[in-house]
């Protein structure tokens, strides 16, 4: 198997990890000094157990009903992998019953340790609009990659 293929395998191993929402396979796919800038929450999460608690407080406010990963690029090189794509995410409010789905953007750096390709870094982010402050929902990728 090459390495671009052995990254992609475990892109899907994280993705199928949070479309489950097990915890334990999600954290496992993170190496334990993964420095973390999500959409949501604080300015960053340096460490794998307090980007623990985030992913468990996230997956206690939302019931995931879409996680897909469209336009995956990624390139290696040696021990080091960079993934970048776009990310349709979203669940239902439980305050409201409303299903609430929206594009974000990601990006994942993945280390080969002890065999095994990890997360040493995720950014999560979501365009916003510069006069009101309010981030774009709304936008959806081209049709034409």
């Amino acid at each position: 198997m090459n390495i671009k293929t052995e990254v992609e395998k475990q892109v899907e191993t994280w993705k199928q990890a949070v479309i489950s929402q097990n915890i334990e396979n999600i954290m496992a796919c993170y190496a334990e000094d993964v420095r973390a800038f999500d959409a949501i929450a604080e300015l960053q999460f340096i460490s794998r157990s307090k980007y623990q608690a985030h992913w468990q407080r996230c997956l206690q406010m939302c019931k995931m009903t879409q996680f897909e990963i469209g336009q995956l690029d990624i390139h290696v090189d040696g021990e080091l992998a960079v993934c970048a794509f776009l990310n349709q995410c979203g669940g239902m409010d439980e305050k409201t019953g409303q299903e609430q789905v929206g594009w974000v953007r990601g990006t994942q750096i993945y280390q080969k340790r002890n065999s095994q390709w990890l997360i040493i870094h995720e950014h999560f982010s979501l365009p916003f609009d510069m006069e009101t402050g309010k981030a774009m929902f709304h936008l959806t990728p081209e049709s034409a990659w």
